[in-house]
């Protein structure tokens, strides 16, 4: 399996069918500037999460 496959089946596990339909949808209308951009933001996202959890894990009790 792809990484794509991986995340498409990702999202249809985290996700409504129609949720990701109409996300591909919109999409496929943008240009190459704005899809690059949407990654960007997508980056900075996942990093955001990434630093929670590990503040979250830094304040557990041992």
């Amino acid at each position: 399996m792809d990484r794509m496959e991986e995340l498409f089946n990702k999202l249809l596990d985290e996700h409504p069918p129609e949720f990701v339909q109409d996300a591909l949808d919109e999409m496929s209308r943008m240009n190459r500037a704005e899809l690059i951009a949407l990654g960007k933001l997508c980056e900075v996202i996942n990093r955001a999460e990434a630093a929670e959890v590990e503040k979250a894990k830094e304040h557990q009790p041992d």
